[in-house]
């Protein structure tokens, strides 16, 4: 038999599967591009992560070799202890400086934990050592000498395992040089053996996010191989000792070294897939390797793959649901085509067709008494047509009122339609049933009675039932649905959330920037504090000296005497300017509005307390009001104007002249004096610490006020500049902004 819904829909059905295959299609594409779309976006964070770290690992390595250059500068430029060496190396029997070296050695070997200091002398000869060394230790280091002693300065060596214990350590070379004259001459060499577990290895090794596969490696080339310089995360002692060979390309450590440089993917020495970060560091033979398996790297998107996956068979499950309904709705609508169908022609059919109709049939007349009835009739009221014909009609239902208000209502209105009635078996059993009747006349037009057919309604009631169930069910799928996106929602804000915890990483980072530059100052703080105590030894010895010595001294001894004092004096200036310098950046500014004039003159007051010989023409020109701290806006007058006094004591009339002006969204003010000015080409050192246009002798100072005036302004946003020519003055400007 034909299934009447494909033989009358078959277009319909033909439509609905194509709809469903398409839109299946385009969900598993969508899908595919969305996982290939976060993969990308999570290889291109590690690879913004991987290039950060690498830099840091870069900049922490040039920051040690820095600070082990300036370990071996306070021995290269301390004059103390080039003489203690040339009295030491003319005298061996020379106790005390034979004491005063080992001193300095051991507070070098103690304060940066070096693993062992030797002095040679000029044949390369051990002279004096903290610890125990190599007989040969100066054939052994021979060409990191001749380096050291040819160019006349500190020499790094690269990494070396030591023969006798197979340690792994470097060597800084300090020529030890003693200047007469115009003439320099080597005394001996300074060995300074270094550890690289000590601070080195540990800061490469060091990882600054959590993570199970990210290892930093250090390594160089020699000849055809890569060598491996510091201790790996997946394989223990191995510095110096894993060599690999220049033709395994695949290496990110061989990458390195032919040169190229970025991001690059390959295999690391365990065969996994990584990605790195590769480079140069710089002054050294070495390069750098910041690399993270990508087993870790995609991690996430593994699990975010099966939710996709989840969700694209959730929604062709849906999109099949929904074709299922269609097809359904459209058979219901074929049926209850047919059924109507069937009801016309039922109504259209004479006497001679009830017997054929399965539905029970009757004819009623206008007093309510059945007429005729058809076979279905009696099946379905379990009587004979013989006792049904002349009963009431209303007498088989379950309710007889309303029954009888059926057919008199047909008489009423001429025809029912689907009035629901329930016919009682004389078993007991009820059957719901659906009335349709209508009048019929004769030829004259009258009334004679009414015409009725009951509808078994009981697989209608079935099918309704059924079609509820299906509705409910498609709510139930529509709600889970809407809980799906809801999950999907969640997945997002949680994307979103990897996202800020990337941004939190990059604010880390300059946190730890942050953090870098305080301990810079405090270092910087602490250093210029401990050298206060040797200098003012320094000076008091030497008052001592010239105080109660003064009749054994002669006249060369005093002034060299006086020259340590003034020079330990000048120190001392030095690290008070050092202190203040590095003061600024942890002083409170307290904003207030300033009365700029006033403040200038309280300056000039007190400077010219200090200078009451001098003949100097001081003008005051327009001066606006400001928004700063008074007691550094101050400062920085009282640096200006000082230099200006200073750099004119060579002019008879020095004139000096100040004032301000507003600009944009700025006040800008000016010192100007016409005294030696500067050449313009030495400007970028104008604000440096210690930098000096100006030779000591002609005019004193440290050079350190312009750094704390630029230092100044910048805390309170605003910029310094200045404009001059040689003897022909200068101009300093420096800005600060309006608050209106």
């Amino acid at each position: 038999m034909i299934n009447p819904l494909f033989e009358k829909n078959r277009k319909a059905l033909f439509i609905a599967v194509i709809v469903f295959i398409a839109a299946a299609i385009l969900i598993i594409i969508l899908g595919h591009f969305s996982y290939q779309g976060q993969k990308k976006y999570i290889k291109n964070a590690a690879k913004q992560q991987l290039a950060a770290i690498a830099d840091l690992k870069v900049r922490e390595i040039e920051n040690w070799r820095r600070e082990r250059i300036g370990d071996a500068n306070v021995i290269r430029y301390n004059a103390g202890f080039t003489s203690s060496v040339y009295q030491y190396f003319n005298d061996s029997s020379a106790a005390a400086a034979q004491g005063r070296i080992l001193s300095l050695l051991a507070a070098t070997q103690e304060s940066y934990q070096y693993k062992n200091i030797l002095l040679l002398d000029k044949n390369k000869k051990v002279k004096l050592a903290l610890k125990k060394y190599d007989s040969d230790y100066g054939e052994i280091h021979s060409d990191v000498i001749n380096e050291a002693a040819g160019r006349k300065e500190i020499v790094l060596s690269d990494f070396y395992k030591d023969k006798n214990t197979g340690d792994v350590h470097l060597t800084m070379a300090v020529p030890v040089i003693i200047s007469k004259g115009n003439n320099a001459t080597i005394l001996g060499t300074v060995m300074i053996i270094i550890d690289p577990d000590l601070r080195l290895y540990p800061a490469i090794k060091s990882w600054p996010v959590p993570s199970s596969s990210g290892e930093t490696l250090l390594v160089r080339r020699e000849g055809n191989e890569v060598v491996y310089l510091n201790e790996l995360r997946h394989e223990k002692n191995m510095p110096l000792m894993m060599r690999r060979s220049l033709n395994e390309n695949q290496l990110p450590a061989v990458k390195a070294v032919l040169g190229e440089r970025g991001i690059v993917e390959g295999l690391d020495y365990g065969q996994k897939k990584v990605l790195a970060a590769i480079g140069p560091v710089p002054h050294t033979t070495w390069y750098l390797v910041a690399k993270i398996d990508e087993e870790e790297i995609f991690a996430p998107i593994e699990e975010r793959f099966w939710v996709t996956l989840f969700f694209i068979a959730v929604i062709i499950l849906m999109l099949g649901a929904i074709t299922a309904y269609f097809l359904r709705h459209q058979q219901a609508k074929v049926y209850r085509k047919e059924f109507e169908l069937e009801e016309k022609r039922a109504s259209l059919y004479a006497r001679s067709l009830i017997e054929a109709s399965i539905d029970p049939l009757v004819t009623v007349n206008s007093e309510g008494k059945i007429t005729d009835v058809n076979k279905s009739t009696e099946l379905i009221t379990g009587l004979p047509r013989e006792k049904l014909i002349g009963s009431d009609f209303s007498s088989y239902f379950t309710e007889q009122e309303k029954a009888e208000e059926v057919y008199k209502l047909v008489f009423k209105n001429g025809v029912v339609r689907d009035y629901p009635l329930a016919l009682r078996n004389i078993s007991g059993q009820v059957t719901d049933v659906l009335y349709n009747a209508t009048v019929y006349k004769d030829d004259s037009g009258a009334v004679q009675g009414l015409f009725a057919a009951a509808r078994d309604v009981t697989e209608l009631r079935l099918m309704q039932k059924e079609l509820k169930a299906a509705h409910d069910e498609l709510e139930l799928r529509v709600e889970e649905r809407t809980n799906e996106l809801k999950r999907a929602n969640e997945s997002l804000e949680s994307e979103i959330r990897e996202r800020k915890e990337m941004e939190r990483l990059i604010e880390w980072r300059t946190r730890l920037l942050e953090v870098t530059n305080k301990e810079l100052e405090s270092f910087s703080y602490s250093v210029s504090h401990d050298l206060r105590a040797p200098l003012r030894a320094i000076d008091g010895y030497s008052r001592m000296l010239l105080r109660d010595q003064a009749d054994k001294l002669d006249k060369e001894a005093k002034r060299k005497f006086e020259l340590i004092r003034s020079n330990t004096q000048i120190m001392g200036k030095l690290i008070d300017d050092l202190l203040s310098f590095s003061r600024l950046g942890r002083l409170d500014i307290n904003m207030s509005r300033l009365d700029v004039e006033s403040l200038i003159h309280d300056t000039w007051k007190e400077l010219q307390i200090i200078n009451p010989d001098r003949n100097l023409i001081f003008s005051i020109k327009n001066i606006p009001e400001s928004w700063g701290d008074r007691t550094l806006i101050k400062q920085v007058y009282s640096n200006l104007l000082s230099n200006a006094i200073k750099y004119t004591k060579s002019r008879v009339d020095a004139h000096i002249e100040t004032g301000g002006y507003s600009e944009n969204n700025e006040n800008i003010y000016y010192v100007k004096d016409n005294g030696v000015g500067f050449d313009m080409n030495y400007y970028d050192k104008l604000f440096g610490v210690f930098q000096r246009l100006h030779s000591a002798d002609d005019y004193e100072g440290t050079g350190v006020g312009l750094a704390i005036v630029q230092q100044i302004i910048h805390r309170h946003g605003g910029r310094v500049w200045a404009e001059s020519k040689v003897e022909e003055g200068a101009v300093f400007y420096f800005s600060l902004q309006r608050k209106e």
